[in-house]
């Protein structure tokens, strides 16, 4: 259960942009965000310490077309390396880092009628590896590669 220890500072930016196309029906989205905290957990030290965990820099890609009953979407997420936990299910005071991650993702549709949409989409297209390490980055913990996901699927909406 999370509980108040002590204070600390976090800071972050966050950049964003999304730009339409006239009325193409391209467009791009984009953010970054940065952030940054006045703790950092020492690999060194082996006893029990106060750290911020999940925290991490992010970015996101998307290019997307809506038009002509399309709606095509690809969008980039990464995430950077944070300290996911500071106990490694040991009892100890181990560290666990997700390693920094990205993937993409790609998903259509078009509605074939007013009521009929049919649809697809590709989780994970580049087939990513996730993996999460110990105090030292040859410490693997996890390493899991799921391959892509994928879905096709049709929508039809009765009595309009």
């Amino acid at each position: 259960v999370p509980v108040n220890q002590r204070s600390a500072e976090l800071d972050g930016w966050e950049f964003n942009v999304q730009h339409m196309f006239g009325d193409s029906g391209f467009g791009l989205a984009a953010n970054y965000t940065l952030v940054d905290s006045n703790l950092a957990y020492d690999n060194h030290d082996r006893g029990e310490q106060f750290a911020i965990e999940g925290l991490s820099d992010s970015a996101n890609l998307v290019a997307f077309f809506e038009n002509f009953g399309w709606s095509v979407r690809a969008a980039y997420n990464w995430r950077d390396e944070f300290l996911s936990d500071r106990f490694d299910g040991t009892g100890l005071p181990n560290p666990v880092y997700t390693e920094e991650y990205g993937q993409l993702d790609v998903n259509a549709s078009y509605d074939v009628t007013d009521s009929l949409t049919v649809m697809a989409e590709v989780i994970n297209l580049t087939d990513e590896t996730q993996r999460v390490h110990g105090r030292a980055q040859n410490q693997a913990l996890f390493v899991t590669q799921s391959g892509p996901r994928y879905m096709i699927a049709a929508r039809y909406k009765f009595g309009q």
